[in-house]
């Protein structure tokens, strides 16, 4: 996939998430973070999403409530940052959400993709049966509204 613009939002999403224009240092605390690096991983741990696999579903930590998703049998398992990335690529909405780059391939949280109609990919996520969520090459596709509610958050546990 080519992409066009890759954007660092760690600040932009504290910023919206925490108030915080800056963060001042703060003495070095044993693990070598300082008070404020820790209450901003903690938070940065607390907006994590997690995909199951097993069940096609992607949960949200803070909120509990899981949705449908398209996965692939190549979907990589693990915990990855997320980074939104602008791409010119029809059918994205001009962005996705990396969380792998692997041999010129980047593995991304993006809206469902229906460059390949005959796969009814809309109409697949809707569905009940795990076994028709199993379709892309990598990828996570998720509804608009779970996409949007994404672009807060900074990881992504697959199991």
């Amino acid at each position: 996939m080519k992409l066009l613009l890759r954007l660092n939002v760690f600040v932009s999403k504290l910023v919206y998430a925490i108030g915080i224009v800056g963060v001042l240092a703060a003495p070095t605390v044993a693990s070598g973070l300082t008070a404020s690096e820790k209450r901003i991983e903690a938070f940065k741990q607390s907006r994590k999403v997690t995909v199951n696999t097993q069940t096609a579903e992607l949960c949200f930590a803070d909120t509990k409530d899981c949705h449908p998703v398209l996965i692939g049998e190549s979907t990589p398992k693990g915990l990855y940052p997320l980074t939104l990335m602008a791409t010119d690529k029809k059918g994205y909405g001009g962005e996705i959400i990396g969380f792998k780059e692997e041999e010129g391939m980047v593995y991304a949280l993006h809206r469902v993709w229906n460059g390949r109609p005959y796969e009814k990919r809309a109409e697949r996520i809707a569905t009940g049966s795990i076994s028709d969520r199993i379709l892309t090459k990598g990828c996570i596709n998720v509804s608009n509204d779970v996409y949007e509610r994404l672009r807060k958050y900074f990881y992504v546990e697959i199991v």
